[in-house]
């Protein structure tokens, strides 16, 4: 909604795999309504749906929800006047590493929601990129201080989308060389250091030798 705020402070998030949304039949189903009063009962249902997910929500201590799917405008409204911000279709890669950073648990259901399956992190704002046109600006969500601190993201940006690749594979040949010398801290240094101690220690061994032998 875009009267939540951008930025919050001391923040614990709930992470939904779960749409909020009423639920819909896997069958076809046609419903009927023939009077006012039939479709006031539907919109109370709905009404009462919507409020007891969003108390649900409220009631685990959460003061960011991050939804994999959708928001249905009528929760969009609610989450706005419970003091809830939200942020809706996040990527299931995203999910995932969120969930490592702060410490959160993955809750398909709204039923599931606890205080210990909250994420924790210091502070999250949203950071606007690209050009002044507002509508062609890209925003992203910073979650900054997070439960696990050894969680680093690495934004890369480019021209295009060739110069953003080749900087990616860049990145990541550098993380394998570090993760290859966490596995093994044996270095065989390169600048062709290796032949020439090969040489030197030939050299050496050939002085020892006797005759036109040492010349083999």
């Amino acid at each position: 909604h875009p009267q939540m705020p951008t930025e919050l402070k001391d923040v614990k998030l709930c992470i939904l795999t779960c749409p909020l949304e009423p639920p819909k039949p896997k069958t076809k189903h046609k419903l009927q309504i023939s009077s006012a009063e039939a479709y006031e009962e539907l919109y109370k249902q709905e009404q009462d749906y919507f409020v007891n997910m969003i108390q649900q929500i409220k009631d685990s201590g959460t003061n960011l929800v991050l939804c994999q799917w959708g928001f249905d405008d009528e929760a969009n409204h609610l989450l706005l006047q419970q003091d809830l911000p939200a942020v809706r279709w996040v990527g299931g890669v995203e999910i995932e590493h969120v969930a490592i950073a702060t410490g959160g648990r993955i809750v398909a259901r709204v039923e599931e929601l606890s205080p210990d399956k909250l994420g924790r992190c210091g502070s999250v704002r949203q950071l606007s990129l690209g050009t002044n046109n507002s509508r062609r600006q890209e925003r992203i969500l910073i979650l900054e201080d997070c439960a696990n601190q050894k969680a680093v993201t690495v934004l890369v940006r480019g021209g295009n989308k060739m110069i953003v690749e080749e900087a990616k594979r860049s990145l990541h040949d550098a993380m394998c060389v570090v993760r290859n010398l966490v596995r093994d801290n044996r270095v065989v240094y390169g600048g062709g250091s290796a032949e020439i101690s090969c040489s030197i220690a030939i050299r050496k061994h050939a002085d020892t030798v006797v005759g036109v032998d040492q010349y083999a």
